[in-house]
């Protein structure tokens, strides 16, 4: 019997995934929009900032634990939603579930998933779910596919605000794949509902379904401020706006009733040359001040030493992608779990190092911005 994989970091996932991975799963994981500059400086950010450590504080104990509107996790990282998990594993959502559950931190289902979403909760009762969606041209298959996500033990909704059309990207898919994506094995099954032109597009083939929903979802959707309450009426769920990358955005998404805020660039996949992320996570928390509303940022996550930083910065809790993938597609939900515990290891190495005895105790004092450290040396 092979041993199975175990690598020290998450760029050995990454290049282990890569083998295992055909060229088109690898291309649609790693791709970004246009000329991929959003991408780029994704993780070039992270490297920018450093860190200030305290010493001397004689701590014993390291306590990683926290929340996220109000649900227990054992650290401040959960999974942000991505496509299409079969790609990567023929367990597909299911497995990245049942890593997440395993690893007790949340989850965010993508409504493009190979899984029916009501399944996912259900055969993971202890795991905490929140469910992604796009906005839906035709209101009345929006509610139709929101109506039920409580019942079926979703936390929250993840409204994905920045998709009113998709963008551009320059890899593309080759014959075989797009045969593959209009299948049964990868049909869009969330969007197959009883609303009657979801149900007639469906009766006419996978094809025929395919179309209907990039028409539905990424061919300028009807989004605006009120289509947050209006998501929650339907849902009867708390609401995350995510896609937000200004302060302006975040407050008016607030004052309009989204309950978190996810500062996002969708990874570098929506619009190309947008800041970094971490660049604009201090000016969005200083927005939401005195709201009580929480705030998440997802992006380029790679370390431990980087969740570290955004927790120092305002944040409560990272979102990765990517990395989730990685693991799934080297080990399934083991892959996961892998992943997750060992972003956890180092994330509490970087504390124990910098000082700080529990999430509560990173501040901005923490952390300092390349350029002011270097000037402060002049």
């Amino acid at each position: 019997m092979s041993r199975r994989f175990r690598g020290t970091s998450v760029a050995d996932y990454e290049e282990e995934a890569r083998k295992n991975l055909d060229g088109d799963a690898n291309n649609f994981y790693s791709s970004g929009a246009d000329g991929e500059a959003t991408l780029t400086e994704n993780r070039s950010a992270w490297k920018r900032y450093r860190l200030r450590p305290r010493v001397l504080r004689g701590i014993t104990n390291i306590d990683l634990s926290t929340t996220i509107l109000g649900h227990p996790i054992s650290f401040p990282v959960c999974v942000a939603p991505t496509a299409w998990h079969r790609f990567a594993h023929l367990d597909a959502e299911q497995a990245t579930a049942k890593g997440a559950a395993a690893a007790g931190v949340a989850m965010t289902l993508s409504s493009v998933s190979t899984t029916p979403c009501h399944q996912v909760p259900t055969s993971h009762p202890r795991g905490i779910f929140f469910m992604q969606c796009y906005v839906v041209k035709n209101p009345a298959l929006h509610r139709m596919m929101l109506s039920r996500l409580r019942e079926f033990g979703f936390k929250a909704v993840v409204l994905s605000v920045d998709c009113p059309v998709i963008s551009n990207r320059r890899v593309g898919f080759s014959s075989a794949t797009v045969k593959r994506l209009m299948s049964e094995e990868m049909q869009v099954i969330n969007y197959i509902q009883e609303e009657a032109e979801s149900k007639s597009a469906n009766e006419k083939g996978y094809r025929e379904f395919f179309d209907f929903f990039i028409d539905q979802v990424h061919n300028s959707s009807p989004a605006s401020l009120d289509t947050i309450r209006w998501v929650k009426t339907c849902s009867g769920l708390p609401v995350i706006a995510k896609g937000i990358l200004t302060g302006k955005a975040a407050r008016k998404a607030v004052d309009h009733g989204a309950d978190a805020v996810w500062v996002s660039n969708h990874g570098g996949r929506q619009l190309d040359y947008t800041p970094s992320t971490l660049d604009v996570l201090p000016e969005i928390v200083e927005a939401v001040k005195g709201t009580n509303t929480e705030v998440y940022i997802d992006s380029g996550v790679r370390t431990g030493a980087d969740i570290f930083k955004a927790i120092a910065l305002g944040a409560q809790a990272v979102f990765i992608g990517r990395p989730v993938l990685w693991g799934l597609a080297t080990a399934g939900s083991n892959g996961v779990l892998d992943i997750l515990s060992l972003l956890r290891r180092e994330l509490e190495l970087c504390m124990t190092l910098a000082g700080c005895p529990s999430i509560d105790s990173i501040t901005a004092d923490h952390v300092i911005q390349e350029g002011e450290y270097l000037a402060s040396k002049l």
